[in-house]
């Protein structure tokens, strides 16, 4: 009896067990009615028990408690708790967090919430920017995140700015690495900038060793806006603006040129005839080669899609007139990105970027720049001496050419076409693991074309034959890319696995081609065919190889301690068998402090944690054959052979090389800390960084009687690059209407070359800037070089008793001249008093942004700024010489007898004391504060918009380079990372008016 008794007790119990477990199914969508696809499914209280939802947003989960409850969470949404009651098919709906969605990153192949990065991540929501008229997109991210230095070395349409990530780590290229999307890519000027949903940027080897090599010099990853359920979305956004550029060159008028070549010709050997000369006439030649220029832009976009379907299909156009009369950037950008949902594990995608572009600059090159002649040229004769029959106007003492009929006579345009496109195929293959197979590819199609007319200007500006030119280049880059990512959440452990394998080419071609003598000028005629002689090709071809293995594991415990580890394989063509593969690991870890008991009850406290990294990643940006010897072909018939000496065409060695060469290598370490508090309103990040470049790759000097072009390149240097980065920002609201945000970055930059091979210094800056800068042990990469002064000479007494600086005692100096430091002591002053001048590299930048907003007005302000850098004023070094050129006002302070409280050199035609070598007197403090942007904007009120049937409705106004405080005496302290001023095309002040709708 008693065993029947037990028997029917389990059974009750094991039935009773069997009545507990239930299966609960259900879907999760947002409130658009977007499934929302890997979303976590768990039941509270016990974390172990989850699942995530798949491709159709659905979920599976098995439980036995009474009353159980579901957590449901995704990175962008607000957490629900979900009581499910007696109901067995659920519907969750999240709600948007736009707090946590800001808070989302993009990091090497995949993404992650911002509290969970263990490398050094910066990220900028590109929706506070769109407003910004400007080309490209980094020109809008210019001064807003610690570490990167956004340069803009031109202000002519269409042209790219230099990006440095913590400083110069190599005199090899130091540019970034480009994302849009996942795809590699060689310009981000295709991507229209109201598109960008957000720029992510990694700047430790933790984050972006995952690249490999090619993310040597950090990562700039662009993500472009995507497509939501539901009916078609439109938009149309419309700007028209104006820009200036001022001549902020201090230059004598006619009336002052002439009194101080009057001067100068009392010591000239050979004086100049002045008589030549209308002193009165002032020609303004910056002025009569700028304009007023128009820029506008116009962006109209369609998104939209359903269940299996997502869809988004943009267009845009960008014209900019340049500054400079002839000069003009236009661009139509063409988009579309597909998802489409094959079944419930297999989803594909499908993206494509045109891009096509017409550009024309007046000319180019140092010396026959535009800016540069019009401001150096005299202002003593006018643009034209007989307007109605053409006679132009020309110089009576110098080289220089009439900077407006250089406009008149150049033809020169540029056309390019990039299409930039991926497609993808995911396939789920197990709960948790994806596969991700994808090809990508960016070609570049480019014409040049360009006709040199028959004219005449002066005896030094003619041309006597026509001439027409055309060149065509294409570039394609393709990436096979396959990848495997495993999420795992068991108990309180979190899983993120990755591993993937890619497979790189590029192939270069170029081809140019000339001839001479086309009878008939008419524009219809200009091609290559209608030339009757002096045909001239010439054309390229070259290629590169790369193969790559990869692997990251973020591992999080008790979500407060992180992980990750990734590891990297690079195998390239640009070296020699032995060394084409190495190797790049980086590791890091992360502590959520604020999740600790000891910190857990400061309700003030939002976030607060820690972290570390440290990685290597290399550098191969050296050429495409820089391991092989190399030939040449010269078309010249410059070789001659046999006993009659017949002229034959040949090839020749183009220089040394090194077989062994490897990798540039950079190990860097970086310590971070990161906080919020006070309900998010306060948001800060502190990090020290460490980055040590060995290895680095330069090519070694060889003596001339080797008979070659140049030396080998080989692994000679190292370079160090440290610095501390702060970024904070204070997000309140005062009132239902008024809300505010200040938010800045602060940078400091410390460089130091640490090894040149052999030790020998190397001179950089060409010899039209006088040698300025060079690389040498123990100092910043490209610093300044030269002399230091100390004033003027008072007496004859000072000059006897002082160093000799020239000839043997000073012989031929007078009081006025210019008194050049002794540095060694020595009593003798020569090259070997030549010392460190300066750098051009920052002591520090910073940037402070301030919004508002009231109701539907608001208001941003951004100041961008620098300090401690040095640049070298090479356009002074021309306007102060005692030639014929145009001349700075300064030299109207010169030393006389009668005016002897200046440190301005007397003014000699003789100049036997070399007074314009490479010295500090061309070396300035290039700090400066920007007023880099100003807007005003307008959102029109719901009533209106419900009217119109619209969404949104913006309208605003912005300004950009609106002020600057500085007291650089050139045209903009803004010029380039090197500090090298040589007078180019300057950044213009912009004012723009813009529209923006949905519908």
């Amino acid at each position: 009896m008693k065993s029947i008794f037990l028997s029917i007790f389990f059974t009750l119990l094991t039935l009773s067990g069997w009545a507990q477990e239930r299966t609960i199914k259900g879907v999760v969508k947002d409130t658009n009615d977007e499934l929302v696809i890997g979303a976590t499914v768990a039941l509270k209280g016990e974390p172990t028990v989850g699942t995530v939802t798949d491709f159709n947003g659905n979920f599976t989960l098995v439980v036995t408690s009474e009353n159980p409850v579901l957590v449901v969470s995704y990175i962008g949404y607000t957490t629900q708790d979900v009581v499910v009651g007696n109901q067995t098919q659920l519907e969750v709906v999240l709600e948007e967090n736009l707090k946590e969605l800001e808070e989302v990153v993009v990091v090497g192949y995949g993404t992650q919430n911002k509290k969970d990065v263990t490398g050094s991540v910066a990220s900028v929501n590109f929706s506070d920017l769109a407003d910004q008229p400007v080309a490209r997109a980094d020109q809008a991210i210019q001064g807003r995140i610690a570490g990167v230095q956004v340069s803009s070395y031109s202000g002519a349409p269409g042209e790219p700015l230099s990006i440095r990530i913590r400083g110069i780590g190599t005199v090899n290229s130091s540019s970034p690495l480009y994302i849009v999307d996942g795809i590699a890519v060689s310009a981000i000027d295709f991507v229209n900038n109201d598109d960008i949903a957000s720029i992510d940027i990694l700047k430790d080897a933790s984050a972006s060793a995952i690249y490999g090599s090619r993310g040597a010099n950090g990562v700039v990853i662009i993500t472009t806006k995507s497509a939501k359920q539901g009916k078609a979305r439109v938009s149309f956004n419309a700007s028209y603006g104006v820009q200036e550029i001022k001549n902020n060159w201090d230059l004598t008028s006619g009336e002052e040129w002439y009194s101080i070549q009057k001067q100068l010709n009392a010591t000239r050997p050979s004086p100049l005839d002045l008589s030549r000369v209308d002193r009165h006439q002032n020609t303004d030649w910056f002025d009569e080669i700028t304009r007023l220029a128009a820029i506008q832009e116009y962006n109209l976009g369609v998104s939209g899609g359903n269940e299996k379907l997502l869809y988004t299909f943009n267009t845009g156009y960008f014209d900019q007139l340049g500054t400079i009369n002839g000069s003009y950037y236009d661009r139509i950008n063409l988009k579309s990105k597909v998802e489409y949902k094959i079944s419930d594990r297999i989803k594909a995608g499908v993206n494509l970027n045109i891009k096509e572009t017409e550009r024309s600059a007046p000319l180019g090159g140092i010396h026959s720049g535009l800016v540069n002649t019009a401001i150096k040229i005299e202002p003593n004769f006018p643009v034209f001496e007989d307007k109605a029959n053409g006679v132009w106007g020309k110089s009576n003492f110098t080289d220089y050419n009439n900077p407006v009929a250089q406009v008149e006579y150049e033809n020169y345009k540029a056309k390019a076409t990039q299409l930039v496109g991926s497609a993808n195929l995911d396939i789920e293959i197990i709960e948790g693991l994806t596969l991700r197979n994808q090809v990508a590819m960016d070609k570049t199609y480019g014409n040049t074309y360009d006709f040199d007319p028959v004219f005449y200007v002066s005896e030094n500006h003619r041309n006597d034959i026509n001439k027409v030119s055309r060149g065509s280049s294409q570039s394609t880059y393709f990436e096979l890319r396959n990848t495997l990512n495993y999420k795992k959440t068991i108990g309180e452990h979190n899983f993120d696995i990755l591993v993937g394998h890619t497979a790189e080419t590029w192939d270069d071609e170029w081809l140019s081609a000339s001839a001479t003598n086309i009878p008939n000028e008419d524009p219809a005629l200009w091609y290559l065919s209608a030339a009757t002689d002096g045909m001239n090709v010439s054309g390229s071809a070259s290629e590169l190889r790369m193969e790559s293995y990869l692997g990251r594991i973020n591992y999080k415990f008790l979500d407060r301690y992180k992980i990750t580890a990734s590891f990297r394989a690079d195998g390239s063509s640009r070296f020699a068998e032995g060394n084409k593969w190495s190797y790049f690991p980086s590791f890091a870890a992360g502590w959520d402090l604020s999740k600790e008991s000891f910190l857990a009850d400061k309700e003030w406290l939002d976030n607060l944690s820690l972290r570390a990294g440290w990685g290597q990643i290399g550098n191969n940006n050296i050429g495409r054959y820089p391991y092989q010897v190399t030939m040449n072909g010269d078309n010249q018939y410059r070789y001659l052979f046999g006993a009659g000496e017949q002229r034959y065409q040949g090839y020749y060695v183009s220089g040394m090389r090194d077989a062994s060469i490897q990798w540039e290598t950079a190990e860097s370490t970086n310590i971070g800390v990161d906080i919020s508090a006070l309900d998010g309103r306060l948001q800060a990040t502190a990090e020290w960084y460490n980055k040590n470049t060995n290895d680095m790759l330069l090519s070694v000097p060889i003596p001339y009687y080797y008979g070659y072009e140049g030396g080998p390149t080989s692994n000679v240097g190292s370079v160090n690059n440290k610095g501390f980065e702060l970024s904070a920002e204070w997000n309140d609201e005062i009132g239902s209407d008024f809300r505010y945000s200040i938010s800045g970055n602060f940078t400091t930059y410390q460089n130091e070359v640490t090894s040149l091979g052999d030790g020998e210094p190397m001179t950089t800056g060409g010899y039209y800037l006088g040698n300025a800068s060079r690389n040498e042990v123990g100092y910043p990469i490209g610093y300044f070089f030269g002399f230091k002064t100390d004033g003027v000479f008072q007496t004859q007494e000072e000059i006897d008793n002082y160093a000799v600086q020239q000839g043997e005692a000073n012989e031929g100096l007078q009081p006025g001249d210019q008194k050049f430091v002794d540095v060694n002591g020595d009593g003798v002053v020569n090259d070997d008093d030549k010392t460190f001048l300066g750098s051009p590299i920052p002591d520090f930048t910073y940037g402070l942004n301030l919004s508002a907003s009231y109701k539907g007005f608001e208001l941003a302000v951004f100041f961008q700024g620098s300090e401690g850098n040095k640049i070298f004023n090479g356009m002074k070094t021309h306007l102060i010489r005692f030639d014929a050129t145009n001349k700075h006002r300064e030299l109207l302070n010169s030393w006389t007898p009668e005016n002897t409280n200046t440190d301005i050199p007397r003014l000699s035609g003789n100049d036997v004391n070399n007074t314009f070598r490479t010295s500090d007197r061309y070396v300035e403090d290039g700090s400066y504060l920007r007023l880099k942007n100003l807007t005003f904007a307008y959102n029109l009120p719901s009533s209106l918009l419900s009217k119109a049937k619209l969404q949104s409705a913006k309208l605003y106004f912005s300004a950009q380079n609106l002020w600057t405080m500085t007291d650089y005496t050139g045209a903009d302290p803004e010029n380039g990372i090197s500090g090298l001023d040589i007078g180019t095309y300057p950044v213009a002040r912009t004012f723009t008016f813009g529209l923006k709708l949905k519908m």
